[in-house]
């Protein structure tokens, strides 16, 4: 390889890593249960009836409420969360049971893969 072709690799190399972005990946602080039920505004149970991708790399969700735990009553709840479990964003599946904590954010819910992650059920393991 000639020298102004080694140039131009080294160059047009400079030139993608400057254009990629930084990797995104999901960081979860290690919060227990009790963490995010303080931390909640709203804890319910219930099913997803419908997820609309929404504007602006976000997913929205209607969960139907079947039990609630914390938070104004309510038989229905929106919330929004991002596109993807990289940025932290829940999954949502339609007819998928879900436990769902969730903040207010002026006039929306808002939830998170973290959040989520600290109201799983512990894993059953059976003794030996």
């Amino acid at each position: 390889m000639s020298g102004s072709a080694a140039r131009l690799a080294v160059a047009a190399a400079a030139a993608l890593t400057l254009l990629a972005g930084p990797a995104e990946a999901c960081q979860c602080y290690p919060w227990s249960r009790e963490d995010v039920v303080a931390r909640a505004d709203v804890l319910v149970e219930g099913t997803v009836a419908v997820v609309t991708r929404v504007a602006r790399g976000q997913h929205q969700a209607t969960i139907d409420v079947s039990r609630q735990e914390k938070g104004l009553p309510v038989t229905s709840i929106v919330v929004l969360t991002p596109d993807s479990p990289a940025a932290c964003g829940v999954d949502f599946r339609v007819a998928q049971r879900v436990i769902l904590a969730a903040v207010r954010d002026g006039p929306v819910w808002r939830t998170n893969l973290c959040m989520a992650l600290a109201l799983r059920p512990l894993p059953f393991i059976p003794s030996r």
